[in-house]
């Protein structure tokens, strides 16, 4: 996609991914060097790249925000911004609501 298509996209939706239990396997929660789920990892980057709004939210602390930071980038999941809470977005994707099998009709 060139740049100019993905700035003049006219629906860009914000998609609110959640972290533990999500884009990380089952482990305990809020562990520093929890398992990457490489599959969703895999759609995250293929819906960064068609333009949407990635913003990962989790219910870590701000406190834990550098080291969950250095997590994301380590793993390479692309995003926008991250949340530590829950945000309003045009569609969550938790262990608790939605899931992949939703992003990736935007396939």
């Amino acid at each position: 996609m060139k740049s100019d298509e993905y700035f003049n996209k006219k629906n860009r939706q914000l998609i609110a991914v959640d972290l533990d239990g999500t884009l990380t396997h089952g482990e305990n929660r809020y562990i520093l060097e929890p398992t990457p789920h490489k599959k969703h990892i895999d759609i995250i980057k293929i819906l960064y790249h068609k333009g949407y709004i990635i913003i990962i939210h989790t219910a870590r602390l701000w406190e834990q925000s550098c080291e969950t930071i250095a997590w994301l980038i380590k793993n390479r999941v692309p995003f926008h911004g991250i949340m530590m809470g829950k945000m309003g977005s045009d569609l969550y994707i938790d262990d608790k609501n939605s899931s992949f099998d939703e992003l990736e009709k935007l396939l």
